[in-house]
């Protein structure tokens, strides 16, 4: 951790954005690509030496990783922060690293076979580059990216002499090991011994039978390609770049399209995955291989053909440009100098440089979300104090309104064992039904441990059990006040009656004009306006998207024709950069308070602080306290 620290205390925006970046070359995504283009244009034994390389890698590394268990380094240490940026691309555990090994892989299995020595110079040196960034960004720790890239050199320089010999014995039997490998895994990953993070386990099991659907496409489509398909990867430059854009849009689209239709099939049993790749494998190895002829011959069309591949061409690469262009526009940071308004008339608008803390989930990141624990966690803490409360609210078979986020609760608690069966919807359930439930029973702490996991029954604290909304507003009301910001969860007629049990409960109560209302469900928007319209309510998805725009290209935007008291946003989770002072100023200058989720890095943090945000959601409010609550 000392050389994180050291890292950590050069950051510079500069270098965050510019590693953030160059890191995602080693993500999947990224191989995938760069497999499909040599094996289709360069050599079918240099890619399938990158097919093999990478998967067998993949495999060890999951592995691995189930077994070692090691934690994040912000996981291990609280006190450490990363680049926040880097944190969506940083999830399960954490050694070896699996960026590390794919880029070297990659990379520096592609400069195995090139010819050129400064091309060769500059693979190598982009792989150690990303290396290096994994642990500049603080998602990995120089043992988690060391025994990474040593795995990825092992594969390299081991794979290669295989994969160059001319009856592809040696490489058959290097697959047909791969497959042994991805099958014990995938049976390993049934029977994982105790104490593994569900989601960790979960991905896991994901990247097992992935790599098996992957090692049985190749196992197969290999001699049928040999002997049926044969295809030259020789073609004219311009008709190469044709070639992998098209097939690239086909292989990855048949990837994207599937996914659905086989969860819905499998029931969402792990196999969908291993079966949607290998056909994703046989497609690009069998397919679309079958239209390499006409590539090689330079796309013959006649003249009017080319006539009209030309003004395809011509459009595409206009259509790139303005699609880069709005890209640019929409992701860059088009801040201008923050202002104060002391003349708005919304409560939830802040004074300049004072933001209000809010936990999110009710603290989730200190103690199991959406709990009376956590709540309790936030409300009693000596050390800091909690101005909102966030949380989540679903509606049971009964008909009350209980804290919960996801639809289902197998995320959290210990529904699969109380009740036998997976993807337990709240909706189904009553309220008792649903209080056999442990909330707390996948907790991880921040030390890495899971304290609450295993108690069931009687030896369930009252305190991890589901909690009701009447219950969590009798706590916090008792022990605040404070201000709520709340999600109904549901859609349609059930989200129309969570509504009604909303408005009633904080009635009830009397925080109505303490609470902030917010829905994605854009018809359950339109029904609070029309039943309620005293309730305060956060932007709908589409108003988000309306004022955003109008804030980009600086339209007027009449406050009579917005009936929301506050966006609730995100700051570049969906691309799109909301995280300017340009819309917080737009936004006050309208009377609309701006109020940002999730944000757990500090730097963030002080950052959104800085161009007057008036409230930041965190899972962890104990760090958020000590940025927001400085003097």
């Amino acid at each position: 951790m000392g050389f994180l620290y050291a890292l950590e205390s050069i950051r510079v925006p500069v270098l965050d954005k510019l590693l953030g970046a160059l890191t995602f070359l080693g993500g999947e995504g990224v191989f995938i690509a760069v497999a499909i283009i040599v094996f289709w244009c360069v050599s079918k034994k240099d890619g399938y030496y990158l097919i093999a390389a990478g998967v067998g890698g993949t495999v060890v590394n999951q592995t691995m990783k189930i077994c070692c268990r090691v934690p994040r380094p912000w996981v291990r240490d609280p006190n450490f922060t990363i680049v926040e940026s880097a944190r969506a691309d940083a999830g399960g555990y954490s050694f070896p690293s699996g960026h590390s090994q794919n880029v070297v892989v990659a990379l520096g299995g592609t400069a195995r076979f090139v010819k050129k020595t400064w091309a060769r110079v500059i693979l190598w040196v982009l792989a150690a580059v990303v290396c290096f960034s994994r642990m500049y960004l603080g998602v990995h720790t120089p043992a988690d990216v060391a025994v990474g890239a040593a795995i990825g050199l092992v594969l390299v320089f081991g794979l290669y002499p295989l994969f160059q010999k001319d009856d592809h014995r040696a490489a058959d039997i290097v697959f047909f090991v791969i497959l042994a490998l991805a099958i014990v895994a995938c049976v390993f990953s049934g029977h994982v011994p105790a104490g593994a993070d569900p989601e960790n386990l979960a991905e896991f099991t994901k990247n097992s039978f992935t790599m098996l659907g992957v090692a049985a496409a190749v196992c197969v489509g290999a001699p049928v390609e040999r002997r049926y398909v044969r295809f030259e990867t020789k073609a004219p430059w311009w008709a190469q770049i044709i070639k992998c854009a098209l097939g690239l849009i086909v292989v990855m689209g048949l990837r994207m399209v599937l996914k659905s239709p086989l969860n819905a099939l499998f029931r969402g049993a792990p196999i969908a995955d291993a079966v949607r790749y290998m056909l994703m494998v046989l497609a690009a190895m069998l397919l679309w291989p079958l239209t390499f002829k006409w590539f090689s011959k330079g796309c013959p069309l006649g003249r009017r053909g080319r006539k009209v591949l030309k003004v395809v061409i011509i459009v595409l690469v206009v259509l790139a440009v303005l699609i880069g262009i709005a890209c640019w526009a929409v992701t860059k940071d088009s801040s201008m100098a923050p202002r104060d308004f002391p003349e708005a008339g919304n409560p939830l608008i802040t004074p300049l440089g004072v933001t209000m803390l809010s936990g999110h989930r009710a603290g989730g990141g200190v103690a199991p979300e959406n709990t009376m624990m956590a709540l309790k966690a936030s409300a009693e803490n000596p050390d800091y104090h909690l101005d909102v409360f966030e949380f989540d609210v679903h509606l049971t078979a009964d008909g009350a309104l209980v804290l919960l986020h996801d639809a289902t609760v197998d995320r959290t608690s210990d529904a699969e064992e109380v009740f036998g069966e997976k993807d337990v919807d709240a909706g189904t359930k009553t309220l008792a039904e649903l209080r056999q439930l442990n909330m707390g029973a996948k907790f991880t702490a921040p030390d890495g441990s899971m304290p609450y996991a295993g108690l069931s029954g009687e030896d369930v604290p009252e305190d991890l059990r589901i909690t009701t909304l009447d219950e969590a507003l009798t706590y916090l009301e008792s022990a605040g006040p404070f201000r709520y910001i709340i999600e109904i969860k549901n859609g349609g007629d059930e989200g129309f009656k969570a509504a009604d049990e909303l408005y009633a409960t904080l009635v009830a109560h009397g925080c109505l004009d303490r609470a902030v209302i917010g829905t994605f469900h854009n018809e359950v928007t339109a029904y609070m306006d029309r039943t309620y319209p005293d309730m305060p309510r956060s932007a709908g998805v589409n108003e988000v998207i309306k004022f955003y725009f109008s804030a980009l290209l600086g339209l007027k935007l009449d406050k009579e024709s917005i009936n929301y008291d506050a966006l609730q946003i995100p700051t570049t989770d969906y691309f799109v950069n909301l995280g300017t002072s340009r819309i917080v100023n737009y936004a006050h200058e309208r009377d609309v308070a701006v109020q940002y989720w999730t944000i757990n890095d500090p730097a963030e943090m002080a950052r959104l602080q800085s161009i007057g945000a008036d409230a930041v959601m965190t899972d962890l409010p104990d760090v958020g306290a000590a940025v927001l609550h400085q003097p």
